[in-house]
């Protein structure tokens, strides 16, 4: 069925769009969630929706006594059903926020809708600089691809030392294009040469004849602004074919336990541009209670993608208990984009025209894990 959604029972989660009308909810709260729960994304869909139940346990109420509620749709990693989802929640289930997508190119599906409805809409991790630009009622804990691809590009020049890079990006996506523009512009202003630039394509399986190409460039590193699986894939691929230089990726790159699993010994050393590392020494006060009840409920390690998606939430709360009337959206909105020195999971967060201004946090993996390495400041 072609609109069909996938809804999921979670704590405090709203299951149907009928409830709406239901009279125990009139002083509740609802905020509308799109994640990419099935499908290709999943990976960074389903640690999101932990850390949204974590959170949603945590914090239930607002200050005023409103219990929050979850609506929760399922877009199936698809632009279109991300688009169909926002339309669902604010025409038929009237949520007074949307917390979504996690990826730039979902995410840019459903900003229209946010902007023409005027609902605040506020998305963890998408970092393509398209996403708040011209816009209202979008925002973002996260930064921008213009940021973290400087931060890339300085890395490579000032830490690896290195003078020729290669590019391997997926020309079809929003988020790596965004991130491989940024990180060319400042690559070469800081004197590198980019003698090769090639595609991986999203879904691809065999990368050799590409990795190849790059090899007989001798470079000094590769940046990769992809996705965990074809990470994964290219780094056992680069191994095989004897290409040994350093790489660095952002924020999606190692984002999900397949990248380790999948690549193994092959991605030790690899490098990326984050957000948040939950193993760095110094954490806030939220931060070191949300990894100790995120260890207890999950028994795993705390999910940067599922802190981040927690701290949406968070900052959404926070401005709805600044508004009188927290269902009044362009009070809401007003708050959200006003938000300064406000102290998260992952740090502390100052939104300006809707864009996260926080520093990036360089991790490396090491032992078939991400470990933190340094912070760099914007």
């Amino acid at each position: 069925m072609k609109n069909k959604f996938f809804r999921f029972t979670v704590a405090a989660v709203a299951v149907s769009s009928s409830l709406a009308s239901v009279g125990a909810w009139a002083d509740d709260i609802k905020i509308g969630v799109v994640l990419p729960l099935s499908g290709a994304l999943s990976g960074y869909g389903q640690p999101s929706l932990k850390g949204l139940e974590l959170i949603n346990g945590i914090d239930t109420k607002l200050k005023n006594g409103d219990t929050i509620k979850l609506v929760v749709i399922d877009d199936k990693s698809d632009k279109v059903e991300a688009a169909n989802a926002m339309q669902r929640l604010v025409s038929s289930d009237k949520v007074d926020a949307v917390i979504g997508e996690v990826t730039s190119t979902n995410t840019m599906a459903m900003t229209k809708m946010a902007e023409d409805t005027k609902t605040p809409l506020v998305s963890p991790t998408a970092t393509n600089d398209r996403v708040t630009k011209g816009k209202e009622y979008v925002s973002r804990v996260c930064f921008s691809d213009s940021f973290q691809g400087v931060v890339g590009a300085n890395l490579a020049t000032r830490d690896l030392k290195a003078k020729k890079a290669a590019i391997m990006f997926d020309s079809s996506n929003d988020y790596s294009v965004g991130l491989a523009k940024s990180f060319r512009t400042q690559f070469l202003k800081n004197g590198g040469t980019i003698p090769i630039e090639v595609q991986a394509p999203g879904g691809s399986k065999d990368f050799k004849a590409q990795l190849s190409t790059i090899k007989s460039h001798n470079v000094d590193m590769i940046y990769m602004p992809i996705y965990y699986t074809e990470g994964a894939l290219i780094a056992v691929q680069a191994k095989q074919l004897g290409l040994k230089v350093p790489v660095v990726g952002g924020d999606g790159l190692a984002a999900d336990p397949v990248f380790f699993k999948m690549g193994q010994d092959a991605v030790e050393g690899w490098m990326t541009t984050d957000y948040y590392s939950p193993n760095a020494k110094e954490q806030t006060p939220e931060g070191e209670k949300f990894i100790k009840a995120w260890t207890a409920k999950y028994k795993e390690p705390t999910h940067t993608w599922g802190a981040m998606t927690a701290d949406a939430y968070k900052m959404i709360v926070n401005a709805m208990n600044s508004c009188s009337d927290p269902h009044d959206r362009v009070c809401v909105n007003k708050a959200i984009r006003a938000t300064s020195n406000f102290t998260g999971i992952t740090g502390t967060l100052t939104l300006k025209d809707g864009d996260a201004i926080r520093p990036a946090v360089i991790n490396e993996v090491k032992g078939g894990e991400m470990v933190f390495k340094t912070v760099i400041n914007p």
